[in-house]
């Protein structure tokens, strides 16, 4: 038979063991969230530092062939262009596997979509498909659906 005093220090001693396990677990969540905020902060540097290598007449809907004056400023598109396209198959991936948050994603594959329906986008996607069909299968299911 327990004893009150003895049973009032065992509860005592679960009720501190149940408020440290919640207050870990609340930590390591907020740690978590953060990590991943960071995590895809720094997947949106990567696009904006892409982003920057397209001229806005591009981005704003005009093809490939505004540039076709200046090879280099053509060239320079066009790669920007495909690191576009690579970045964005890699987003993919990492929302697949849980690395990036669902409405984080959300507003990324629209973004990736609409994107993707630009004329140099476009331009640039079906010369890539083409030549790499087994390549990119990530964003060939997404613009897909």
């Amino acid at each position: 038979m327990h004893s009150w005093p003895m049973l009032a220090v065992q509860v005592a001693g679960l009720v501190v063991l149940v408020v440290y396990a919640v207050d870990t677990h609340i930590m390591r969540t907020s740690s978590q969230k953060q990590a991943r905020t960071t995590f895809e902060d720094d997947l949106t540097k990567q696009y904006r530092g892409i982003m920057e290598g397209i001229p806005v007449d591009i981005s704003t809907g005009s093809g490939l062939e505004t540039l076709t004056s200046n090879k280099e400023r053509l060239e320079d598109c066009r790669d920007a262009i495909y690191r576009y396209i690579d970045l964005t198959n890699e987003q993919i991936f990492l929302h697949d596997k849980g690395r990036v948050a669902d409405e984080t994603w959300t507003e990324w594959s629209a973004g990736i979509k609409s994107n993707m329906k630009l004329p140099a986008f476009r331009q640039v996607w079906e010369e890539v498909s083409q030549k790499r069909p087994e390549s990119f299968t990530d964003l060939r299911e997404l613009l897909r659906s």
